[in-house]
């Protein structure tokens, strides 16, 4: 009986160190932030490069008839909340196309978060 208290007791800090030193508890949503930015950069590379660009700075060819933004500029990504940009993504805005039947919502939501790091 002594055993399995002590056992308990001993599990329960190690348990309580690894969560409060960062480890494996905070492992797990940094490994899903990094495959939606990766989801992201590859649905990001499919729909919008061609009009954004492959650094979202907006410099391409196209862009030249469609004016899209600097989507690098932190000013641009500071006037703009996560939820407009996917609402712009799904329902387009201006020249750009509506993407609702092409994409799904999370792959909407991986692009835009990808987006967001575009800008740092």
């Amino acid at each position: 009986m002594v055993r399995v208290k002590v056992f308990v007791s001993l599990s329960g800090v190690l348990l309580f160190l690894a969560a409060a030193s960062g480890g494996f508890a905070a492992a797990e949503p940094q490994r899903g932030r990094s495959s939606q930015l990766q989801r992201g950069r590859e649905v990001y590379t499919a729909n919008c490069r061609r009009c954004h660009g492959e650094d979202g700075a907006g410099h391409t060819r196209l862009a030249e008839t469609v004016e899209p933004p600097d989507m690098t500029d932190p000013a641009w990504q500071r006037g703009r909340s996560t939820s407009r940009m996917i609402a712009s993504v799904t329902n387009g805005r201006g020249q750009m196309p509506a993407f609702r039947k092409r994409l799904s919502r999370q792959e909407i939501a991986a692009a835009v978060a990808y987006v967001r790091t575009l800008g740092r």
